[in-house]
């Protein structure tokens, strides 16, 4: 706030028309200011987990406050539905897709071996890494977890590799090798509104695998995410139902080779960065026809 409330920063923010916030530090920040009149500019958010489902009544109140006169973005369509009934009806809220680059993020060549392994990936705080650690059974292949957060041991094969995107310690080359090189992907998930796990979720998509991914209030489009045909959807925190689904995959590698190909279909139809950009474009092009802000 004391950044972008600066008289430099609003000197150089001022003479836009739109000003795009891409974290929820940025936007409550600029609503903010727009609430005290110091920004003239219209603000699109593109929030993600803005207001946990938990909240207070009077965070929710602050927020309902701040928010207003604030277009939001927010990446999913549970989120969209949330912030409606959380922030009321004149809010302006509509969903951009996310989309993830499809000509980056792509399947192994043909003939390609699998690497053996099954691969699990993220950072942020609703990863459920204790509940995964609990599921791998000894008989498992091995397990590469991708993280920074804490994975607390267990009976299976698991290693865990130092990764964090903020600090590329790992390339997307690298990753993406990765991907290609699993069998399937696992994203444990704790309960949460907010899309969590959704770019890894959409990259290992994208690279044809298969992902077992747990079944938050929070997942991102129920429409295109359809449970055993384009990834496998499990209840969050259940130690026995992601073994279960873990298995029943392990089993059968023709089944996830066949969600898998059928989950590319679904980025590609769905979730390209060219989608997200031409839904991004639509939401400023109606913006700046609204004219000046009031």
């Amino acid at each position: 706030m004391t950044r972008l409330g600066s008289s430099q920063s609003l000197a150089l923010l001022n003479p836009f028309e739109v000003v795009v916030a891409t974290t929820n530090n940025q936007g409550m920040a600029l609503a903010l200011l727009r609430r005290l009149g110091r920004l003239e500019a219209r603000v699109l958010f593109i929030p993600m987990g803005v207001l946990p489902a938990g909240a207070s009544p009077l965070r929710r109140a602050v927020t309902r406050r701040l928010l207003r006169g604030v277009t939001l973005a927010p990446l999913s369509r549970a989120e969209e539905r949330y912030l409606v009934d959380a922030l009321g009806p004149d809010q302006d809220v509509a969903c951009l897709p996310f989309g993830v680059d499809d000509r980056f993020w792509t399947p192994p060549p043909d003939g390609a071996p699998e690497g053996g392994y099954v691969l699990s990936i993220g950072n942020d705080r609703c990863r459920d890494y204790a509940t995964l650690a609990a599921a791998w059974r000894p008989e498992y292949p091995p397990l590469k977890i991708v993280t920074r957060l804490a994975v607390p041991a267990s009976d299976g094969a698991v290693e865990v590799i130092a990764g964090d995107w903020n600090r590329q310690i790992l390339e997307d080359a690298e990753v993406r090798e990765l991907f290609r090189g699993a069998r399937f992907v696992v994203l444990p998930l704790t309960e949460t509104i907010q899309p969590s796990g959704q770019s890894a979720c959409l990259q290992a998509m994208a690279c044809g695998k298969a992902v077992v991914i747990s079944d938050i209030a929070g997942l991102f489009d129920r429409g295109a995410l359809a449970d055993g045909e384009t990834c496998v959807l499990v209840p969050p925190g259940s130690v026995a139902d992601l073994g279960n689904r873990i298995e029943g995959l392990l089993g059968d590698g023709g089944r996830a080779q066949a969600i898998g190909r059928r989950a590319r279909q679904a980025v590609e139809e769905h979730f390209t960065i060219d989608i997200m950009a031409a839904g991004l474009k639509q939401r400023l092009e109606s913006l700046l026809a609204a004219g000046p802000p009031p």
